[in-house]
């Protein structure tokens, strides 16, 4: 039975680690783009996906391979 729970949560982790590395691509373009058009809103707004995906792919790494 842990072994299954084990299983799920690596799965889940991996997960989290992919979809946080997409969200941290996203923010980099989207500052990117923002600093390219002197948007400062789209650049901040970018920044902050780009911190948040870093923190989910970070967190789904640490739960992967901790598990």
């Amino acid at each position: 039975m842990s072994e299954d729970l084990d299983d799920k949560l690596r799965r889940k982790g991996a997960e989290h680690e992919v979809k946080g590395a997409k969200r941290e691509l996203e923010g980099k373009i989207e500052k990117n783009i923002g600093d390219a058009t002197d948007d400062l809103s789209k650049e901040a707004s970018g920044k902050a996906k780009e911190v948040a995906g870093k923190v989910q792919k970070n967190v789904g790494e640490a739960v992967r391979k901790n598990v």
